[in-house]
């Protein structure tokens, strides 16, 4: 359940939300298997996955939700090989080649015959909304990944009013210079890892793993104009994350400071054990939000 990956909204001050009400809402849009001929299905399922029967799961202002997507798997290769098959058997009861038109046909006409016996692959999106701190929390790599989990969250709500993350000044900027001056937040040490790129190049990047982040090499790529999109670091030797320039975060771990509080608790269900770590998780999180729009005004 320990989040992996943030990407982060602020939610506006006027939202207001109780779990009950959640729930019903979440209820309308419960996840249903994939059908036979459907590619893709999603919907809201309890959070705890094992013996949960909630949509939503509180901790005091801390509500968690979870998003299951369900796909059908069709190898392009098998549907191309097959279309090819079908082609070359229409042409030769037609006695003349196929058009374009009557091609895309057959591929789609081979797409629903294929699909009832494609495989299927699941996966599980979760998320939770701090009404108390006002931010949306989105367990996901990418802000594409995380608009799924938000737009499907806003239609059945009706309203969402949420943005990401913005702070006055730019991320890339605020850390390029942590890295040439050597100075950092009291509570942020960097780790070794980070990558740079060259504003006047596109797609032009140095990659440093497992390196000296304050070396003079390291302000070597600054000084040749390159700036940092993204940085490892940790926070108050409690979170280690990789930070991107587009606010979102990568790699999210809690260190062993945390797991021990988390061990130090006592659970003697699964149940309790998701309760207890959901709100370790969210108690961390409420500190470093904060402080990540600090370091950035």
């Amino acid at each position: 359940m320990w989040f992996r990956n943030l990407c982060v909204y602020q939610l506006a001050d006027a939202f207001s939300l109780d779990a009950a009400r959640l729930e019903d809402r979440l209820s309308a849009g419960i996840f249903h298997p994939v059908g036979g001929h459907d590619p893709e299905s999603r919907g809201w399922v309890p959070p705890l996955e094992s013996g949960g029967e909630q949509l939503v799961h509180a901790s005091g202002q801390r509500l968690m939700v979870c998003l299951q997507t369900e796909t059908r798997v069709l190898p392009p290769a098998v549907v191309r090989e097959n279309v090819d098959a079908r082609v070359a058997e229409r042409e030769e009861s037609m006695g003349r080649p196929l058009g374009r038109r009557e091609k895309a046909r057959l591929k789609e006409e081979v797409t629903l015959d294929l699909l009832p016996r494609a495989f299927t692959r699941s996966k599980r999106s979760y998320a939770y909304l701090d009404l108390e701190g006002r931010w949306l929390v989105v367990d996901a790599a990418s802000w594409r990944e995380a608009e799924l989990l938000t737009d499907d969250l806003r239609a059945l709500l009706g309203s969402l009013p949420i943005r990401p993350l913005q702070t006055e000044s730019a991320p890339h900027q605020v850390m390029t210079e942590w890295l040439a001056h050597d100075r950092f937040p009291s509570d942020i040490e960097p780790g070794e890892e980070a990558v740079f790129e060259d504003p006047g190049t596109e797609g032009a990047e140095v990659r440093c793993k497992r390196q000296d982040l304050r070396s003079g090499e390291i302000r070597g790529h600054i000084k040749a104009g390159k700036r940092v999109r993204r940085l490892a670091l940790t926070w108050d030797g409690r979170i280690d994350a990789v930070l991107d320039s587009d606010l979102s975060i990568k790699r999210l771990r809690f260190t062993d400071v945390v797991q021990s509080d988390a061990d130090d608790r006592e659970a003697e269900t699964a149940a309790e054990r998701f309760d207890a770590d959901f709100a370790i998780m969210t108690g961390e999180l409420a500190r470093f939000l904060p402080r990540l729009i600090a370091w950035f005004g």
